[in-house]
């Protein structure tokens, strides 16, 4: 089947969810990419990957001054902030371009950012895939800050989004969610909508472990620094965590791998023992070296991809039970923790009984192998596509 695929950023391996759903529908579908790019060239690793399998893609530039003067002007509408930040013309105009010169069997938009840029009038199934629910996002995120001007702008984004994410999920013809929390998520903030999960999966060819000499009491914490949650975990670890840690493994490390860190998490370079090494072209070194993983989160939705890689590369995973909601309670490879002490005691132990931490990994890889493939993820995907054109002949 031919398919357009929408998306308010570039599918790449910093964006791992579209750029492994396009690969693997691409083995046996048409697939046609329209995405903004308001990336300075990092969001893009990989894209070579996937112009290599589709048909065509669009990549429109959408500066980032102009997205925030946008998000600044929403501040009195109805519009969230996140989704007036992605408005663009261009964006629009292509994919009327696009529309009018091809025909398609299904549109798949990506995020509630691209949402308004999906083509409803052209007869065709459009789905959604919602990944997160937002609103109960943001509304985590206002709950966890202590700043209170921070915590005002989250709560006013939170609010906008209860009133606009319900809206946009009932004019689709399918909605699709990372986990069935989110799915419930999504449920009831508009009940009677058809909404199915498909997980994230990991490539674990592509992750995999690489035979790299080990750090033997080095802690990674890797994710996309300019998302709040993430910076909170690594800042709130560091803080914490690490301190105790270090007391009792004077040679401990933490390394904070990701692009885009802001001020708060640069600081942290400064601190003996801690590296912050900004964007990374390939994280697989960086985990391989590792001894452990942690992930801390404090405020998250949907399935964790670092704890699913960390996995894939055997690594054992120390992690909130907030990141391993969507995965699942008592995972193997996973140790989940969540006060300060018992995240330091965890890795205290792990540090001190090396077998375990080798143990912990295999069975963490094993685990990951079986239950998260992109393949089976997206099986479901096209089950739905399926019965969508299904209806609609």
């Amino acid at each position: 089947m031919k398919i357009l695929f929408i998306a308010p950023y570039v599918p790449s391996r910093i964006r791992v969810r579209p750029f492994q759903i396009i690969k693997e529908l691409a083995k046996s579908h048409e697939i046609h990419i329209v995405a903004l790019d308001e990336s300075d060239g990092t969001s893009t690793i990989g894209i070579e990957e996937i112009r290599d399998v589709a048909a065509s893609v669009d990549i429109i530039p959408h500066s980032k001054p102009k997205g925030l003067l946008q998000a600044l002007l929403s501040v009195p509408l109805p519009l969230p902030m996140s989704a007036a930040y992605c408005w663009s013309q261009q964006m629009q105009r292509t994919i009327a371009r696009v529309t009018s010169e091809r025909s398609f069997d299904i549109v798949h938009v990506e995020h509630l950012r691209a949402a308004h840029f999906a083509p409803f009038g052209i007869g065709v199934p459009v789905i959604f895939d919602a990944v997160d629910c937002l609103t109960s996002l943001f509304r985590q995120m206002a709950r966890s800050k202590r700043n209170l001007l921070a915590r005002s702008i989250l709560a006013l984004e939170a609010a906008k989004l209860a009133y606009y994410e319900p809206r946009v999920l009932q004019c689709f013809d399918w909605v699709v969610a990372t986990s069935d929390s989110e799915q419930a998520a999504l449920l009831s903030l508009k009940p009677g909508i058809h909404v199915t999960t498909v997980p994230n999966g990991v490539d674990t060819a592509y992750f995999a472990p690489m035979g790299t000499t080990k750090t033997p009491r080095r802690i990674i914490f890797t994710g996309k620094m300019s998302y709040q949650p993430n910076a909170q975990a690594a800042l709130w670890f560091a803080q914490n965590v690490f301190p105790r840690v270090r007391a009792r493994w004077q040679d401990a490390e933490f390394v904070i791998a990701g692009s885009n860190p802001p001020d708060s998490i640069k600081a942290l370079a400064g601190i003996p023992g801690i590296t912050v090494t900004g964007y990374v072209e390939d994280l697989r070194p960086q985990l391989d070296m590792a001894a452990v993983a942690v992930t801390p989160m404090q405020t998250a939705v949907g399935i964790q991809n670092k704890v699913l890689e960390a996995m894939a590369m055997a690594l054992p995973v120390v992690a909130s039970s907030l990141a391993t909601r969507a995965i699942g309670h008592g995972a193997p490879g996973i140790i989940e923790a969540n006060t300060p002490d018992e995240v330091a005691t965890a890795i205290d132990q792990l540090f001190a009984n090396p077998q375990r931490s080798i143990e912990l990994g295999k069975q963490g890889r094993e685990f990951v192998e079986r239950q998260f493939s992109w393949n089976a993820a997206v099986e479901r995907l096209e089950a739905i596509y399926n019965e969508l054109l299904a209806k609609k002949h």
